[in-house]
């Protein structure tokens, strides 16, 4: 007999830890994981298998709230689009935040659309074992809604065992909302780039990070290797120099990172090219994100 496959979709502010969760839920490298903003652009399905449970867990971008340009407004509405058809909402905050507008915002969209939300407080090692900011954390999220919340470290994994007990518990009482397949059919084209681009946030600082993207221009399945062919874009001749590094160095070094990444995840060999564009203004450049993946 087939088993039911829910749909959980992660969700919360840039640096929250959604991406470590999925990770550790996956118990393998999927995502990239960064302090740094826009780790994740686009949602990302990775399905598992949990407490006997099948799952697809849906990564969704961490949300800037001060960022205007379309690459910015296509990450807000990715979260928005999960809302039809997703069995429960994963809201993860910050234990240092201070201003719950956009959580707000969460909450009222997903209250209108009747989904199920657990709210799961993170890196609660930083307060260690305040109880008052715990509490006072408490009475300011759920004095308006009645939900489920759970205080948690994924660092340390205090806590963790137990919030996945409970949301996995909530699940089996419930029949999943959607019986399709919610995973798109270009997710694997679009994972192998998040994570060669996840690589580029891993060495590269300051501006780059943010101001890159990575779009697979050809795929070519062999038997016993994947050859991926990919173009780096960003925004300024200077930062296309960054990327190359001297004498090529740096690219290389994203490549050969990428390459060891991505074998780890699909146990097949890859073979990685990369070249650089420099587009100034991708970010406001539809066609661009769209062929990227980043607008539907």
């Amino acid at each position: 007999m087939k088993k039911n496959k829910y749909n959980i979709s992660i969700v919360g502010q840039s640096n929250t830890g959604k991406s470590t969760l999925i990770n550790y839920l996956c118990d393998k490298y999927v995502t990239a994981e960064s302090k740094k903003l826009q780790t994740t652009r686009v949602n990302l399905y990775n399905s598992v298998s949990v407490n006997n449970l099948s799952i697809n867990l849906i990564d969704t971008p961490g949300v800037s709230l001060k960022s205007n340009d379309l690459l910015s407004s296509s990450m807000k509405s990715s979260y928005i689009k999960t809302l039809e058809s997703i069995d429960m909402l994963l809201l993860m905050i910050d234990i240092d935040n201070k201003d719950f507008n956009y959580e707000e915002s969460i909450l009222k969209l997903a209250k209108v659309a009747n989904t199920e939300i657990i709210i799961l407080i993170n890196k609660i090692d930083l307060v260690e074992d305040d109880l008052a900011i715990l509490d006072n954390l408490k009475y300011r999220i759920t004095s308006d809604y009645e939900l489920e919340i759970y205080f948690i470290s994924l660092k340390s994994k205090q806590g963790v065992l137990q919030m996945i007990n409970g949301f996995c518990k909530t699940l089996e009482s419930k029949t999943p909302l959607s019986k399709k397949n919610i995973i798109p059919d270009n997710q694997k084209t679009i994972s192998i780039q998040e994570i060669i681009r996840g690589v580029i946030i891993e060495l590269t600082h300051g501006e780059i990070p943010y101001d890159t993207a990575v779009h697979i221009e050809n795929h070519i399945a062999k038997k016993k290797i994947i050859e991926i062919y990919a173009s780096i874009y960003v925004s300024k001749e200077n930062q296309k120099k960054i990327i190359i590094g001297r004498s090529g160095s740096m690219i290389k070094k994203i490549g050969i990172e990428s390459r060891l990444k991505l074998e780890s995840i699909h146990s097949k060999q890859f073979y990685i090219s990369l070249k650089v564009i420099v587009k100034e203004n991708w970010k406001n450049n539809y066609t661009l994100l769209k062929e990227i993946g980043y607008i539907d």
